[in-house]
């Protein structure tokens, strides 16, 4: 699941990088304002997920984590380094969920004049340098949360294989 997540954000990132090129290339050729909003829109929409669909996954593993530390018996150590995990990813997830967003946004306003074209054009640039860094704390994140993954799996192997009784 973290490989097909990890991939979608990839994928987005690359999406979101094309479509910033091709704005740029606008100025040379104002017939590919139809296609660049529609390779926009997919870009916008394939982030916007993949970062919501990473931050909740995260979520849920953690806090699946959590309940089987609890079971097994074990302190509050796990849930500290699920929490310093999360504190590397989620806040530039979060600026690149919100940078994703504001940027389609602003693209219409670009377009109807509300703005200044290189606004628009700045925050494209800007938003694909945040979303290339989310993408890789994504990547070290979640295979920290696959090694977590592992790591309480084996030691729950351990116990059951020692005969210790552990609620399921």
């Amino acid at each position: 699941m973290a490989l097909a997540l990890l991939a979608l954000a990839a994928v987005g990132t690359v999406a979101l990088g094309a479509v910033t090129v091709l704005g740029y290339r606008l100025a040379l050729d104002p017939s590919l304002i139809r296609f660049h909003f529609m390779a926009a829109l997919v870009a916008t929409t394939i982030l916007v997920m993949a970062h919501s669909f990473i931050m909740f996954f995260l979520i849920a593993t953690g806090v699946e984590l959590k309940e089987i530390e609890r079971s097994l018996g074990g302190g509050d150590s796990l849930r500290r380094r699920i929490v310093a995990m999360k504190q590397q990813a989620f806040p530039v997830m979060t600026m690149a969920l919100l940078l994703v967003m504001a940027n389609f946004i602003l693209g219409g306003a670009a377009h109807t004049r509300a703005i200044p074209y290189f606004v628009h054009g700045l925050m494209g640039v800007a938003t694909f340098m945040v979303c290339t860094v989310a993408l890789y704390r994504e990547y070290r994140v979640l295979g920290d949360n696959n090694r977590l993954i592992a790591e309480v799996a084996e030691r729950r192997r351990r116990l059951e294989g020692s005969g210790s009784h552990l609620p399921r």
